[in-house]
């Protein structure tokens, strides 16, 4: 099970990158801002984790995480949502109940390995795409169905920035409970090192181990 853990992630990592690639390299079609508001009302990446990725191009505050999207996003992070949303889980899953097919050629790896061909070759179309159109001089604007559509218009974002202009879920709900695990993850990190810090202890690779006055806490 830690070796199918273990490929399984890698793959996704792998995934993932090629996706955050276009975003940073502007040829995401489209890009975060032309796409609908997300649930928390603004043009955050989709695939944005909170506690590991910060900066403009990401959209939002430090901390804040995005939307997992299945509609309304890119086709390349609908995959990657799926790679690991499905699959990735259908591996884990099927190797701990022992279901092999599960986490191999009817749901899992196989899976994993084509969401991961589609994602490249996606990619690739892009940057040629973008290549061209920069050649030629062709300033494309994506289409109105991406940020408006009878649908779309029924989801929380659409009525914050309309509702509430200049305002997020989280100005509307000071205490948003469930709605607080967007930011968790960043919280969780900076009170697990701060912990640490405090305990005179650092994460190791597999354990945690205090200072050079200390003791070990855990040897393997």
């Amino acid at each position: 099970m830690d070796e199918s853990v273990k490929d399984a992630s890698l793959k996704y990592r792998e995934t993932f990158k090629v996706a955050e690639d276009l975003l940073i390299d502007g040829v995401l079609d489209p890009m975060p801002k032309d796409l609908c508001p997300d649930w928390s009302g603004q043009h955050i990446w989709s695939l944005k984790i909170g506690a590991y990725h910060d900066g403009e191009a990401y959209g939002g505050k430090t901390g804040e995480s995005g939307e997992f999207r299945m509609s309304n996003v890119t086709d390349v992070e609908r995959l990657c949502f799926e790679s690991v949303g499905y699959f990735q889980t259908y591996i884990y899953k099927g190797m701990a109940h022992g279901s092999w097919n599960d986490a191999t050629y009817s749901d899992g790896s196989s899976g994993m390995d084509r969401w991961l061909v589609n994602v490249k070759q996606n990619a690739s179309r892009a940057r040629r795409l973008a290549a061209l159109e920069k050649k030629v001089g062709i300033s494309w604007q994506p289409e109105q169905f991406w940020k408006t559509g009878e649908w779309l218009d029924q989801l929380t974002g659409p009525y914050i920035v309309k509702n509430h202009p200049g305002k997020t879920i989280f100005d509307l709900c000071p205490d948003p409970g469930w709605l607080d695990t967007h930011h968790a993850p960043a919280e969780e990190v900076e009170y697990i090192e701060r912990k640490l810090k405090e305990l005179g202890m650092e994460a190791g690779t597999h354990d945690v181990k205090q200072d050079s006055e200390s003791k070990s806490v855990r040897e393997h």
